[in-house]
């Protein structure tokens, strides 16, 4: 890294928790590569606090920042603008400070279907289901409806919220959108035919050891996504692979949309490669290379 001045602009990650977070690695990492004068760091910022935290990074001119749970939606109130997809959803994950405008954006959707394209999976005539209609879910849903998909399934503890997304969603496409509660998907035997399942919630992330699907539901000729990182290979990811399923882990959507945001913020091409190693090495894991 190089050395820290009066001249050193702030990028930051705001969430809770954000302990387990890999981003400063990765970014930091990328950062120094790309020669910008710049330090990202993350901050614990509880849901009380989320409103002083914004207006205290536009004060004090922070370049920009990640926005994680719990904070994805509840952050968009307390922004000037929203691009098109995040004002689609009402979920942002990264702001950029325009000269005093919060200029709020969403790279998950993007970090979701580049690590699709990455593991060679086309969306386009497929049946998919989303576990999850919070920031994650919204933002995985919106992008993978734009790639055509046959049906798509929205999973939710939580029906009303399952329920609202589809029908934001109908509004633009006109493939069958259902939704379904998370108890009552876990034996549905309609998503014993699905092609694609991602997991956009954070069950499974350490400690938690809760399995969002009944691994029954599980096949060999099906690709499983889960956006939780720690551990890398999550229960459902284990049970996935158990049944000979392809896999996609967590690590490769956070790279994908760490990119996006880098250069969002910074105008330069993201060494997206560096961001990557960087990333598995933080947990001890392989990168797919």
């Amino acid at each position: 890294m190089a050395l820290i001045t009066s001249r050193t602009g702030l990028i930051c990650l705001i969430g809770d928790p954000v302990a387990h977070s890999v981003s400063p690695l990765i970014h930091n990492k990328a950062l120094s590569f790309a020669g910008l004068n710049f330090i990202y760091l993350a901050f614990r910022v509880p849901k009380r606090s989320l409103e002083h935290a914004v207006l205290g990074l536009k004060a004090v001119g922070a370049r920009g920042f990640n926005v994680t749970i719990p904070h994805k939606t509840a952050v968009t109130k307390y922004l000037d603008e929203l691009d098109e997809f995040a004002a689609k959803i009402h979920s942002v994950n990264t702001v950029v400070n325009d000269d005093g405008t919060l200029i709020g954006h969403n790279t998950d959707g993007i970090g979701v279907i580049n690590a699709l394209k990455r593991a060679n999976f086309s969306i386009k005539g497929k049946s998919v289901a989303i576990i999850g209609a919070g920031g994650s879910g919204r933002a995985a849903s919106l992008a993978i409806a734009r790639e055509g998909p046959r049906e798509l399934y929205i999973i939710n503890r939580t029906f009303k919220k399952a329920l609202k997304l589809a029908k934001i969603l109908e509004e633009n496409f006109h493939f069958p959108i259902t939704p379904l509660h998370l108890e009552r998907a876990s034996m549905s035997s309609t998503l014993k035919a699905v092609d694609l399942l991602i997991n956009c919630t954070s069950l499974g992330m350490y400690p938690n050891t809760s399995i969002p699907v009944h691994p029954n539901l599980l096949r060999r000729d099906m690709l499983v996504m889960d956006l939780v990182y720690t551990p890398l290979m999550t229960p459902l990811l284990k049970a996935a692979r158990d049944k000979g399923a392809r896999i996609v882990n967590g690590i490769e959507v956070l790279v994908e949309q760490a990119a996006k945001s880098f250069e969002i913020w910074t105008g330069v091409k993201a060494p997206i490669s560096l961001m990557r190693r960087v990333a598995y090495n933080s947990i001890g894991g392989a990168s797919i290379e």
